[in-house]
């Protein structure tokens, strides 16, 4: 038995604390983990995994007698993990003589001075907090004790630059302590062999210890259809029959389920959307929990739903990790969870316990969205999980910062580093395996020219940038949107969404069309529009997305379900066949373009980051002939948008460019994006080109630098992050190699198959209720009449200040009884001011002339029209001489708050404007 390997002290304690019998994952990797090899420990949540890794690095720290320094390394990526964590390792570490301590951003000063003073034998932190470590001079002494390091929820990092960082981390650390043992945990993953490498570096063998086969998954998909009820109540709750429906499903299966219930959604705002409706079906038992919530809010969720005091808890991927949150008896997942990887570790929070089966349930919305569950359901089921991993390889920005913190340690050590050491290095870290004397070239140069390093010696501004940027995580500020005609908060939009959408663009949020107007400070300001056509679906936050191999399955039964209809043979409630025959359905074998008005809808299922290459790629192809082309792409099609009807023979020569051309046109259309722009803002506060608080990039920034360190490692995100562009060169060689066959038609309207990203980008919305034109004017109406005025006489300076409900058909001044009043809508002591030097006849600058003649403008105004001049004065960004045209509209029989809104939509459109 693996227990009977352990030092006797520590086995007597383990039956003290009542670990009986090993679990099967801590059996088979337990005595690999004694023998002292690099070990990666793959299993579900629940099984045992810290445990695996800790009981034999603790029973050979007791074999090797406990020496006074850090000797183990535990680094995990939350520092939800280290509260857990401590409180189950020390548990067993004080009773065998260990001492455990904590270092991460939330650790009081007083708690690192005494962590400085007298090291822990076993020292928990994070990825960042170990960059911090290595440059501590208190601290180095003790780290060359180090002889383990464990590396938790080592999946987390692989895919992200904290990982990058950390596997540099862990070489600098290497060139301190000497090799030690690397021991990794991680939940269930596709491709365990690169997590395995990623872990080891470029030259060590790493043992992959998997038990994902122990853990028993029972996975339901069901698409609930509408009842009579859900059609008389879906007005009471302000949803569709159909999302009703769903929603009244889940509510039920809450009640008739005995223990907890975890509800993840994908979004936060469909979190915060799915949590009100629930609630208004079953009470406050239900709570949401996700990473825009306060600290507070999540611990005090996590510790409810682990007493027992909540019935359901709806979460995003905030929940997915290994946060104790005590027994879970089944996951729901609000639509397709769109990965496999992502229902495993979900539904892995249920049954967590030996042996326990983890139940789990995804409820589906529409024929594409239950195929894409039934398909990964399967999947997850018979363990095929995805392979291909967002692995970023030779990350510039990383190994810039990383350079300077060798270089900050030679000098700390008194030692010098030459472009060997450099070198050696960083090409034992696996991904920076295939790093070049050029990449490496590049990084330098940037750094001598910015003053952060002379050769391989720190400068001056060496250490502020180190410490500066010791996070590589993206800044996630989101923007409250806030309702300009009410001053309500409607939502929130992530920081992305916000710095790649010009003000003036048409959106979607809570249901409703906006348009921004705005950012002020952390808030972007919305305006209500009726028409929702054109508009961008308003999101917060990373949609996940559908891998290629998913993507052509539902592709593949999509076609036979739509054939069976055709033949009378299905009649599934999702299943629309509109425009369709047996001839122009796509499948996995043939890519069909249908082209209908000005629309275009290539039918591609590569999955969404192949769909968003092709989208990118065709879109800059053809705007080439034909000037600016539009597109919106899912896993499914890619839709493409011009002005007058797009010609076939345009889009078939897009698919007989070989890959040279594919690139570079890729390159240039993502150089184009705003998208480039945002990731150009990130990477260049990472190397201290721009504040941390930056907000934007100046154009000639990147103008300079696009070729640079800052231009290059945007372009390697996005092409890592957000593009598949291998499925997209696969796609159109297999076109013009007649694996696949290309059929283009032109149709009189759209198909039900072209219609989900039309409707997107149309934006038929039919979730929520829309808000009509009537509406949006009651709103103007209240919202200008319950406005604070401001009103300057200007024959003798009396001041007005009200409602501009309180006033009068004919205003007048109250001290000369003259109707000379000008509408403040700025400074007042600034308009008062130039009122005074103008009446006392001194000479007025150029601004302060501009100035009086737009009051004598406004007064002008209220002098002709009155009360009415005054309420067209007070809309946002309406001067007096939009005042005078929108009057006149008003004057020839338009509705004065219809031409008020247009007033105020033309000047969202085209600038901000502000009260």
């Amino acid at each position: 038995m693996a227990f009977g390997l352990l030092h006797p002290k520590l086995r007597e304690v383990l039956d003290e604390l009542g670990y009986r019998e090993p679990t099967a994952i801590q059996s088979a990797a337990i005595p690999a983990v004694l023998s002292g090899d690099h070990v990666l420990i793959v299993a579900p949540t629940g099984s045992g995994k810290t445990e695996t890794a800790i009981l034999p690095l603790f029973s050979r720290m007791l074999d090797e007698r406990i020496k006074q320094c850090t000797q183990l390394l535990y680094i995990t990526p939350l520092r939800a993990l280290n509260r857990d964590l401590l409180r189950r390792i020390s548990a067993i570490a004080e009773r065998i003589g260990l001492s455990v301590g904590v270092r991460h951003s939330d650790t009081t000063e007083a708690a690192r001075k005494q962590l400085y003073k007298s090291p822990p034998h076993v020292l928990i932190t994070t990825p960042e907090s170990l960059q911090i470590l290595l440059l501590n001079r208190s601290l180095r002494s003790s780290l060359r004790c180090i002889r383990a390091v464990v590396v938790d929820e080592v999946h987390e990092l692989v895919e992200n630059k904290r990982g990058v960082q950390l596997a540099l981390g862990l070489e600098r650390l290497v060139e301190l302590a000497g090799e030690f043992q690397r021991i990794g945990l991680s939940a269930t993953v596709g491709n365990p062999e690169l997590v395995a490498s990623f872990l080891g570096g470029s030259n060590r063998r790493v043992r992959v210890i998997n038990a994902t086969s122990f853990k028993a998954y029972e996975i339901d998909v069901v698409a609930p259809s509408p009842s009579e009820d859900d059609y008389a109540d879906a007005d009471k709750y302000d949803v569709t029959p159909e999302t009703l429906a769903r929603i009244r499903y889940i509510a039920d299966v809450i009640k008739r389920t005995k223990g907890s219930v975890l509800i993840f959604t994908n979004t936060r705002d469909g979190a915060e959307f799915l949590a009100a409706k629930l609630r208004a079906l079953i009470g406050d038992t239900v709570e949401v929990h996700h990473s825009s919530l306060s600290r507070d809010h999540r611990l005090s969720v996590e510790e409810r739903l682990k007493s027992g005091a909540l019935r359901a808890v709806i979460a995003t991927s905030s929940l997915e990790l290994g946060i104790d949150i005590g027994h879970i008896d089944l996951v729901i997942q609000y639509n397709s969870p769109r990965q496999v990887i992502r229902i495993v570790q979900r539904v892995g929070r249920s049954g967590h316990k030996l042996g326990a089966v983890s139940r789990g349930l995804i409820v589906a919305s529409d024929l594409e969205d239950l195929l894409e569950s039934e398909v990964i359901a399967e999947r997850a089921t018979k363990g095929e999980l995805e392979r291909d991993l967002e692995y970023h390889r030779a990350a510039l920005d990383v190994l810039l910062h990383q350079i300077v913190g060798m270089a900050l340690e030679a000098k700390l050590d008194g030692r010098s580093l030459a472009l060997e050491d450099v070198m050696r290095i960083i090409k034992r870290a696996h991904p920076y395996s295939d790093v070049t004397p050029e990449d490496l070239g590049l990084v330098l140069n940037f750094a001598a020219r910015h003053k952060l390093l002379d050769g391989l010696r720190p400068r001056r501004g060496a250490l502020k940038y180190y410490f500066d940027n010791v996070s590589t995580i993206p800044d996630e500020k989101s923007y409250k949107a806030v309702d300009q005609t009410t001053g309500k908060i409607v939502g929130e939009l992530d920081r992305e969404f916000v710095y790649t959408t010009e003000p003036g663009t048409k959106i979607i949020l809570s249901g409703r069309a906006w348009i921004i107007s705005k950012v002020e400070g952390g808030s972007v300001l919305l305006y209500p529009v009726s028409d929702s056509s054109g508009a961008l679906p308003g999101w917060l936050g990373e949609e996940i997305p559908v891998p290629r191999e998913v993507a052509d399955e539902v592709c593949r039964r999509r076609a036979e379900a739509l054939r069976a209809a055709l033949r009378g043979e299905y009649s599934g409630e999702f299943v629309d066949t509109e425009g369709l025959s047996e001839s122009n359905i796509p499948g996995p074998g043939t890519i069909r373009v249908h082209l209908f008005g000005r629309y275009a809808v290539v039918h591609a299922c590569i999955g969404t980051k192949g769909n968003e290459a092709l989208g990118m790629y065709l879109s800059r192809h053809l705007s080439a002939y034909l000037g600016p082309i539009g597109y919106r792409s899912d896993a499914y099609r890619v839709l493409l948008i011009h002005r007058e009807p797009i010609q076939q023979k345009y889009i078939a020569e897009a698919f007989t460019k070989d890959q040279a051309y594919i690139y570079k046109t890729l390159i240039n259309a993502v150089k184009a994006s705003r998208m480039f722009r945002y990731r150009f803002l990130q990477v260049s506060q990472r190397v201290g080109l721009l504040s941390r608080d930056a907000e934007e990039v100046p154009s000639k920034l990147v103008d300079v630098y696009s070729e640079d360190l800052p231009g290059v490692e945007a372009l390697n995100e996005i092409f890592t992050e957000k593009l598949d562009v291998k499925s997209l060169l696969e796609l159109i060689e297999g076109i013009r190699s007649g694996k696949y066959r290309l059929e283009m038609e032109r149709l009189p309207g759209p198909t039900s198959l072209d219609k989900p990203l039309l409707e997107e980008a149309l934006r038929v919305d039919f979730t929520y209720k829309g808000l009509s034109q009537e509406a949006v004017k009651d709103i103007v109406r209240r919202r200008i009449l319950s406005r604070e005025t401001t009103l300057l006489c200007l024959n003798c300076g009396w001041i007005f200040r009200g409602r501009a409900s309180l006033l009068p058909e004919r205003p007048t001044c109250a001290k000369c009884g003259m109707p000379t009043l000008a509408v403040i809508k700025g400074n007042l002591e600034r308009a008062l001011e130039v009122w005074k030097k103008f009446k006392a006849r001194r000479r007025l600058s150029k601004d302060e002339a501009k100035l009086m003649d737009e009051l004598r403008q406004s007064a002008s105004i209220v002098i002709e029209h009155g009360r009415l001049g005054i309420l067209v004065q007070l809309a946002h960004g309406v001067g007096p001489k939009t005042a005078i045209r929108v009057l006149n509209k008003v004057l020839a029989g338009d509705d004065i708050w219809g031409a008020i809104i247009e007033a105020e939509r033309q000047y969202a459109a085209t600038r901000a404007f502000w009260d």
